[in-house]
């Protein structure tokens, strides 16, 4: 009898895992048409096909994996804080050697899915008594829940999602005494090392979230259920040390060189919006309708962080749980669990349509060392998984007709489906024939230090550099961080977007002779090239064309004066020409008797205060190196980014001439304090009229430094 229920067992998670598969290959592959076509869209994707070629890469050359300066050369960059998917990498080197990596990337997104919906459907299996299709719904909903759908579009890191329920169901397992401590353990530390090895941030908020949710169970269940409770401290412990154990010499890179300073990317622009739980993005079928976009539009993040959709149907079942189950521990355990998760995806603040309103319980955790890099709105994966487990319970337990149930189903299913266009799912990868017609071997050298145009997440350069199988180094790259030395250079923006570099060609001249650069590669086709032609006019070089691509030759030794300056010349520089120009078109606001509550970039252009070349981009998530505004006592505030020591020269020459001084702001800075001299922060000063008159007048009757002397004269002092 045992060995027949094992074996119905079996068959359904067969079944269930087949359909998941079905289901994903229909959403997501239909629009593939050779492989020139990529699940996905954006710069991410090929960022995990180099990801993929580098492990095997780093292999065959005996090369360290973690540490490289393929990209970012000469300076190089530790590979351990990027999303480098080594699992995925390493068991998908066979499956690279005979259909590339472009066909491999397709075929791992197109099974993940399918993968953390079959766990799913175990742990509701689990939890229901073998309930099959109740199973099956609770699997779909979080296989292919919003969160999913929008990560597929380029984040291979969030999706490989499928350890966390079965680490959920060998803890209720382990409660159940249905297996031993040691199995509990070792099982513990195996899902624990594949995650780490698939996401190490998602190896983070499962932590957190596994956390909090045995304290939570604590509090809430009694008996004997309490003391299983208490006894699985011990053995989980013991499974984190063995996978610690195991994943020392990742550690050793994570931690023995550092880490990044400061969030890598903001939470309070990728947390969930209150509007956002109630409105799709175009990854839902029904969100492409005019009335929805003109509300998702005001969202902040991308369309790939849409997790924080549940709508209102989902949000309609969640209560309609809650007040079957409440009167249970468990009942109360997935309700509380559910809201904890949401008012973390919330992030540090409230934002509603894109407005930020009062601060959140994350506000809290946001500053903590390594914390701080998570992105508030991917707690949303957990959320949808203890809404398939409510689900599951839900239909398992409901006393009504199975035509009843599936119409329940489908409407909850209909609420969160896909959007069915085969061609928004994939997308075509755009290479000049350069890379790969053998081009480049005869224009480059082997391991020759060249820049790429796009810049970073503007283009594909790393799938660029794979394409050529490695054989040359850049002086740029996307690997989601980058080497400070790379961000404080003020060119690195101009590359991204920003016209309001003052000297383009002096800087762009700099950043070559710094990092070695000895040719440009540009994609002619890139539609931001031409903001780019003065400054590459600049360097006196005749760009030759070959293989769809812009070869720009720079001569050894052209700049080598540029080389001498360091970072914090040329970037000083840079920092104080910017803020001279906004600080004399305030000052001309002003004194133009315009209102000082409706001071804003946009309005300095607008009344042609900034130079003809500079442009104001409003979209809520644009890049911004500066900004300024009014206050209600008539002073205004003038924002700069940049670093410790490139703003060091503004610091001591407005020091005590100025209401106000912080930086990092909001902590006011003095000549006694020491900021964090590693990474980008905000200036904000703050001036009445009469201080910004006075600089203003001072900036024409005794010209700073850098307005008097030439930018090889340049000096951080």
């Amino acid at each position: 009898m045992a060995d027949g229920i094992d074996s119905a067992a079996w068959k359904e998670k067969v079944g269930a895992g087949l359909l998941y598969l079905f289901l994903s290959l229909l959403f997501f592959a239909r629009g593939l048409g050779h492989p020139g076509y990529m699940i996905g869209r954006g710069t991410d994707p090929g960022v995990h096909m180099w990801f993929f070629n580098w492990w095997r890469f780093a292999i065959a050359h005996r090369l360290n994996p973690f540490m490289t300066d393929w990209v970012w050369a000469p300076l190089g960059i530790n590979l351990a804080w990027t999303t480098s998917v080594p699992l995925p990498s390493l068991i998908s080197i066979p499956l690279q050697a005979m259909a590339g990596e472009p066909a491999t990337y397709n075929i791992i997104v197109i099974l993940m899915p399918p993968l953390a919906a079959l766990a799913a459907f175990v742990l509701c299996r689990r939890v229901t008594g073998g309930a099959f299709w109740p199973s099956v719904l609770g699997g779909y909903i979080f296989g292919f829940s919003p969160h999913m759908l929008g990560e597929v579009l380029g984040h291979l890191v969030v999706i490989a999602v499928f350890p966390v329920p079965l680490i959920a169901l060998i803890t209720l397992d382990r409660i159940e005494c249905e297996i031993s401590v040691v199995r509990f353990s070792v099982m513990l530390a195996l899902l624990l090392v594949t995650e780490f090895l698939c996401s190490v941030d998602l190896f983070a908020t499962m932590t957190l979230v596994g956390g909090f949710s045995l304290l939570l169970a604590l509090v809430l269940f009694k008996g004997n259920t309490r003391i299983r409770l208490q006894g699985l401290i011990v053995p989980m412990v013991l499974g984190y040390v063995i996978s610690v154990a195991v994943l020392s010499p990742y550690f050793y890179y994570l931690l023995a060189f550092g880490h990044p300073s400061g969030s890598i990317w903001p939470p309070s622009k990728f947390s969930a919006d209150f509007v956002g739980f109630l409105v799709p993005r175009e990854t839902i079928w029904w969100a492409s309708t005019s009335y929805v976009t003109a509300i998702s539009h005001h969202l902040a993040g991308t369309i790939m962080e849409n997790g924080d959709y549940l709508g209102v149907v989902l949000i309609v079942f969640v209560e309609i749980f809650r007040r079957r189950f409440w009167p249970t521990p468990t009942g109360k355990f997935l309700t509380i669990l559910f809201l904890a998760i949401v008012i973390a995806a919330i992030g540090p603040t409230l934002h509603i349509a894109g407005v930020q309103g009062p601060p959140m319980p994350w506000a809290i955790f946001q500053h903590l060392p390594l914390i701080e890099n998570i992105l508030p709105v991917r707690f949303m994966m957990f959320a949808f998984l203890v809404v398939a487990v409510m689900a599951a319970m839900w239909f398992a337990a409901w006393d009504a007709s199975a035509l009843t149930k599936c119409a329940a189903a489908a409407v909850i299913l209909v609420s969160i489906a896909p959007n069915p266009d085969a061609s928004f799912w994939v997308s075509k990868l755009e290479v000049p024939s350069f890379f790969t017609d053998g081009s480049y071997a005869k224009e480059l050298s082997p391991r020759e230090i060249i820049l790429p145009l796009p810049w970073a997440q503007e283009g594909n350069s790393m799938y660029w550099q794979m394409q050529s199988d490695m054989y040359f180094r850049m002086a740029g790259g996307w690997t989601g961080i980058s080497p400070f030395e790379f961000d404080r250079m003020p060119i690195v923006n101009f590359f991204q977007g920003d016209t309001d570099l003052p000297e383009p060609g002096d800087q762009l001249k700099a950043y070559v002779a710094r990092f070695g650069v000895t040719a440009i590669v540009a994609d002619p086709s890139y539609g931001r090239l031409r903001t780019f032609q003065p400054a590459l006019e600049a360097l006196g070089v005749t760009a030759e064309p070959s293989g769809g691509a812009l070869i720009y030759r720079i001569p050894a030794g052209k700049f080598g004066a540029y080389a001498k300056l360091t970072g914090a010349d040329v970037e000083g520089r840079a920092l104080a020409l910017r803020f001279d120009t906004v600080l004399a078109a305030a000052s001309n606001y002003i004194s133009g008797g315009d209102d000082p509550l409706k001071l804003s970039p946009l309005e300095l252009k607008r009344l042609n205060l900034l130079p003809p070349e500079w442009q104001i981009d409003t979209a809520p998530d644009s890049l911004r190196d500066w900004s300024i505004g009014g206050f209600s006592d008539n002073r205004i505030g003038i924002v700069l980014l940049g670093s410790a020591q490139g703003m060091k020269p503004l610091l001591d020459r407005y020091f005590g001439k100025v209401d106000e001084l912080q930086f990092p702001a909001p902590s006011r800075w003095s000549p006694h304090s020491s900021p964090p001299e590693d990474r980008l922060d905000k200036l904000l000063m703050i001036l009445d009229h009469t201080q910004l008159e006075t600089a203003a007048a001072q900036l024409k009757s005794s010209p700073p430094p850098e307005m008097t002397t030439p930018f090889l004269g340049a000096d951080s002092r």
